[in-house]
């Protein structure tokens, strides 16, 4: 069986102060990496891009670029509009990155024209990149229904689809629309296995910017068609992700924990965890990576 991909949607680093902390964001795309994921998801949700400017989303990509390489960086072009979007297209491609998600409209009320245009905004900037539609309405607001989703790819030629929307059912209905395979992700990186059951093929997960190497070795299993091993790593990433997935300040208390980055700072006013969430991701890390110290205050 062909192994799923494993893309980790990574987190953005910043000072005390929310300052942009790129050196410790590196050390984000490092651990990844070294955690064997296929790639960095880069300016994403999980990295709080709507509170980013222009030439900071620049300047990570180009830090994602600089450990990666620009084959192993897929960048997230998606803003409030499609000026900003060809712009932020524009600088993804003078990196040398081909890979690039666009999310649909926001804030705005928006049908599928809308999506259209956000999306050829992307493709006329970038028109040899693998340019990938994201759907996440719970954030955006934008319901397309899967047949939609599928005509959209269709009609630009897209190279697939990041669906960020619970289980598995609106990917299965989206990859039975297209005419032609492409590459389908979820943002559930809890079911891995039944993402690509439902014909997905892999996942972009936020948990994985912490705890990278549960995912890439559920991918390796899969690949291998080793039930055994499966069931195994599948029941550690399911006591991971309920704990860290909902949250990206956790994550970043997560990652603080082991040394990756200075401050579990989030730019974005979200909630910090309480005493209770913050033990749980003490044991989370201590079963996850024992020589991790528990350090969590």
């Amino acid at each position: 069986m062909t192994r799923p991909l494993v893309y980790s949607a990574v987190t953005t680093a910043f000072g005390q102060d929310g300052s942009l902390d790129l050196a410790s964001t590196r050390r984000l795309f490092a651990h990844a990496l070294a955690g064997g994921v296929d790639a960095l998801f880069v300016n994403g949700t999980t990295a709080e891009f709507p509170a980013l400017t222009l030439t900071e989303r620049q300047a990570l990509l180009a830090a994602a670029v600089e450990v990666a390489g620009a084959d192993r960086v897929v960048a997230h072009v998606g803003a409030a509009s499609p000026y900003q979007t060809a712009i932020l297209t524009a600088d993804a491609r003078a990196l040398g990155i081909r890979k690039l998600s666009v999310l649909t409209p926001f804030y705005m009320p928006s049908a599928i024209d809308g999506v259209r245009e956000q999306v050829s905004a992307a493709v006329h900037a970038a028109p040899d990149a693998e340019i990938f539609l994201y759907l996440f309405p719970d954030r955006t607001g934008v319901q397309l229904t899967p047949a939609e989703g599928a005509a959209i790819i269709e009609e630009f030629d897209l190279a697939g689809a990041k669906i960020s929307i619970a289980g598995t059912d609106y990917l299965a209905q989206l990859v039975a629309a297209l005419s032609s395979p492409r590459t389908v992700l979820s943002g559930n990186d809890g079911l891995l296995r039944e993402v690509v059951a439902a014909g997905g093929a892999g996942v972009v997960s936020g948990v994985s910017s912490a705890i990278p190497a549960p995912f890439a070795e559920l991918a390796d299993a899969i690949g291998e068609g080793d039930q055994d091993r499966q069931q195994s790593i599948a029941a550690r990433v399911s006591e991971i992700v309920p704990v860290l997935g909902p949250s990206i300040a956790a994550l970043k208390i997560a990652q603080r924990e082991q040394g990756l980055i200075e401050t579990a700072v989030c730019r974005m006013a979200i909630d910090i965890p309480d005493e209770r969430w913050v033990a749980k991701i003490t044991h989370v890390l201590a079963t996850a990576s024992p020589e991790t110290s528990s350090r969590v205050a």
